[in-house]
């Protein structure tokens, strides 16, 4: 884990220096003294060749990216990462893709990343194409005639998307609700239903298997 976190710091510093090189070519560029018209056009047109041979557009905008996007977690991506491949049947790249997924969509809604695996988990098994018989969609198996609007402009089909929309609802249940419980049942069956206190076998196994999976995937690095 130190190791990831020497390289992710080393990463950053050489994204400043990509930066810094950038912005000195770019100041090259603007300041060439206006004298002799051919000169400075040969001299502009050899400070281009040189930005874009040693600096793409494209490691400008990598560079920016990696020094201003908010820090990353490694060690829960990289708890996640193993505690999900160990405990579903899929790849070990798309077990990363989703602890990294669930890892910025907790941490941009506030809200638990622990609690969003579970969530996620229990249903659908981290199936990115998975489709329930009532019409539900996506890892986070979202019900797009209730909450499309909602979470737009997501793509609901984009698992990317979906488990983003997902923490955007489950962000808004924590809100209404009056507690955890609340969250993860009107999750499953709607908060009018929970707020009226309608309570159903197939909602308490629910919570019970999220429960379940909240021990599984308990940060403990």
């Amino acid at each position: 884990m130190r190791e990831s976190k020497k390289i992710a710091q080393y990463g950053r510093w050489r994204a400043l220096a990509v930066l810094l090189c950038a912005s000195l070519c770019i100041a090259g560029l603007v300041c060439l003294p206006v004298t002799d018209p051919k000169v400075d056009l040969m001299d502009a047109v050899f400070v281009e060749e040189e930005l874009g041979a040693n600096v793409s557009s494209q490691d400008i905008e990598t560079a920016i990216s990696a020094v201003f996007q908010e820090p990353e977690k490694p060690d829960l991506v990289g708890s996640l990462e193993v505690k999900i491949s160990s405990h579903f049947p899929i790849p070990q790249n798309e077990a990363n893709e989703f602890a990294n997924w669930i890892v910025q969509s907790a941490d941009k809604h506030g809200i638990d990343e622990v609690l969003l695996t579970s969530i996620v988990a229990t249903e659908s098994s981290f199936r990115k194409d998975a489709v329930s018989h009532k019409g539900a969609i996506g890892p986070a198996q979202i019900m797009p005639k209730y909450w499309e609007e909602f979470c737009a402009p997501l793509d609901l089909s984009v698992p990317r998307e979906n488990i983003e929309c997902g923490a955007r609802i489950l962000s808004h249940l924590l809100e209404q609700c009056w507690d955890e419980s609340c969250a993860i049942r009107s999750y499953n069956m709607g908060f009018p239903r929970v707020k009226a206190g309608k309570i159903f076998p197939s909602v308490e196994r629910y919570e019970r298997t999220v429960e379940q999976f909240k021990e599984v995937f308990a940060f403990n690095v």
